[in-house]
């Protein structure tokens, strides 16, 4: 769906494996995957419903540390490159810039605390995908991914965050911030 030869008014699968990080503790590792499905209404716009999953890990042995994280987010989905000028040299060539943003629904699992349940956190999400066209119907594409959890209750160790002093002993919960950088494949139904 990203390129201008490409059939538009149809539907896409992307798959994109990757990095995925926190700023603070500083944990980054190649733990990310995530999945969707993208309905193009043109060669500008359209919809985006995606699933995704995170492992953070502090500490692997003696005693596992962490969360494991999951979302499911839906997005608006611009082309930049047909946005800004669709007579552009890109046009209908084999580049394309996507962008995309919306909100969505995270759930964490602390492995450090077996017993504490799961964390169910409204998310907002946005992000840039370049995409690069392989055949008519396939392309490759990098994407970077930025996720703002709004009340977030395990810190990325997988303990409570309002045990950690700079919460102050507070049992509400936190805002965090995970990015996502990632490579994927992007197959559009349809023909050309």
């Amino acid at each position: 769906m990203a390129f201008a030869q490409r059939p538009y008014g149809g539907f896409s699968i992307d798959a994109n494996y990757g990095i995925s990080g926190v700023k603070d503790p500083g944990l980054s590792d190649f733990s990310h995957f995530d999945f969707g499905f993208r309905y193009m209404f043109d060669d500008t716009w359209g919809l985006k419903l995606d699933y995704g999953q995170d492992k953070f890990r502090t500490e692997k042995s003696p005693v596992e540390k962490g969360i494991d994280a999951s979302r499911i987010s839906f997005q608006a989905v611009t082309n930049l490159t047909n946005l800004i000028d669709s007579r552009s040299y890109f046009y209908s060539r084999t580049f394309n810039l996507l962008a995309h943003a919306g909100a969505g629904y995270s759930m964490q699992k602390s492995v450090t605390i077996p017993a504490g349940g799961t964390d169910e956190i409204g998310h907002i999400i946005f992000g840039m995908n370049p995409q690069f066209s392989l055949t008519d119907n396939l392309a490759v594409g990098l994407d970077a991914t930025g996720i703002i959890h709004l009340s977030q209750h395990y810190w990325f160790d997988g303990n409570y965050t309002y045990t950690s002093p700079e919460f102050k002993g507070s049992p509400n919960g936190t805002s965090t911030f995970i990015y996502n950088f990632t490579v994927g494949l992007s197959y559009t139904f349809g023909e050309p």
